[in-house]
């Protein structure tokens, strides 16, 4: 039997779900959305898998590098498509 997990904060047991994450520099926003997480239905608390919010900081990284100098507003993207950036952008 699988054990489920609870919230740090409440003790509510916590729920698998996909959130957004949304990010701004210079006036620019990125927007992340798919990303895997575990979501306390009571107080809200949100926590990712080991690795998971560095994956996503770097993506948002590297979203930056491509949206700043064109400083158009906002880009959205999925997260698979942004890891698939992220890894294309280390070659």
């Amino acid at each position: 039997m699988k054990k489920s997990l609870r919230c740090t904060e409440c003790g509510a047991i916590l729920e698998a779900k996909e959130v957004s994450q949304e990010f701004e520099r210079e006036g620019v926003r990125v927007c992340i959305s798919g990303i895997p997480a575990l979501v306390c239905p009571n107080c809200g608390d949100v926590s990712f898998a080991p690795g998971v919010a560095q994956k996503v900081v770097e993506a948002a990284n590297s979203l930056f590098e491509v949206a700043l100098p064109k400083r158009k507003g906002r880009v959205v993207v999925s997260l698979s498509k942004t890891v698939e950036l992220v890894e294309a952008s280390k070659k």
